[in-house]
């Protein structure tokens, strides 16, 4: 199985695959706590999107949040292909 992501990532599914199960569970929580502190921005921005400079923020924000879905869907895939029991 292969996977091409849609977004730059630190690392290819093939390294993904290859790295200790924790260390992946570890990072999958990592990333879902900064998402949901990134959600949470961004409804504050939100409020102020009338500003050119909050506006580019909230569209860098999603793209981040785009960014780090992908990233966690990548582990869980890696996880699942190394047929690892999800920690988180």
């Amino acid at each position: 199985m292969d996977f091409t992501p849609c977004h730059p990532q630190p690392f290819t599914f093939q390294q993904a695959i290859s790295f200790d199960p924790e260390v992946s569970a570890d990072e999958i929580g990592r990333l879902q706590n900064s998402i949901s502190h990134l959600k949470r921005t961004q409804e504050e921005l939100h409020e102020y999107a009338e500003d050119p400079d909050i506006a580019q923020a909230i569209k860098e924000n999603n793209q981040t949040l785009a960014s780090q879905d992908e990233r966690i869907f990548m582990l869980k895939l890696a996880l699942t292909q190394r047929g690892a029991v999800e920690c988180h």
